[in-house]
């Protein structure tokens, strides 16, 4: 009888404990943002609504964009951008890939901010290239994370393979120009 209350003690121990320190991200708290110039001088911010991803316990990040999920507050150009753009039906995501020093992010206190450098891959629209980009990382509440870029990522769109849907994008709209470099900004929450 004791061996059997010592087991029973010893499995409610281990199921109360996570079996790892993964972190998902909180899609309803997240957002990733680009903006686009276009007649030179017209910035206008754009978003994915739809984020998926996770931190593992080794720093490994993998974050996925729904491309569907545009929004540019215009129907339209939410759909010319999927199709001209993006070319959803044939490069549905953009999946991102990197590392980060967790060593650094476990020492935080809740409230406490580190700035980290993070390097990966950016694979979008059948290409990939290496990112860097400069984070601002809080530690919140019940052990979350919260990641927001310090600067912009620039994205050069002809490394991608998007200079031709641009120009798709440009002759639609009838516009003299589009700019090909896009700044892109995250605030990113992730939970246990």
């Amino acid at each position: 009888m004791r061996k059997l209350s010592l087991l029973s003690g010893l499995i409610a121990v281990l199921l109360a404990v996570p079996a790892h320190a993964q972190w998902q991200l909180d899609n309803a708290h997240s957002n990733l943002n680009f903006i686009s110039v276009k007649k030179n001088s017209i910035a206008e911010v754009h978003q994915f609504k739809q984020l998926t991803g996770e931190v593992s316990d080794a720093g490994m990040i993998h974050l996925v964009i729904n491309l569907a999920s545009v929004d540019t507050q215009i129907d339209i150009r939410n759909e010319r951008m999927k199709t001209m753009l993006f070319e959803i039906v044939q490069f549905p995501t953009a999946v991102f890939e990197g590392q980060i020093d967790m060593s650094k992010i476990n020492a935080l206190a809740v409230g406490a901010t580190l700035d980290m450098p993070v390097s990966g891959k950016l694979t979008l629209h059948g290409k990939s290239q290496d990112v860097k980009a400069m984070l601002h990382i809080t530690k919140l509440m019940d052990n979350q994370l919260q990641a927001v870029t310090k600067m912009p990522i620039i994205l050069n769109a002809d490394l991608y393979d998007l200079v031709g849907g641009i120009e798709k994008l440009r002759e639609a709209a009838n516009l003299p120009v589009i700019a090909t470099s896009v700044p892109v900004t995250f605030d990113l929450t992730f939970k246990p």
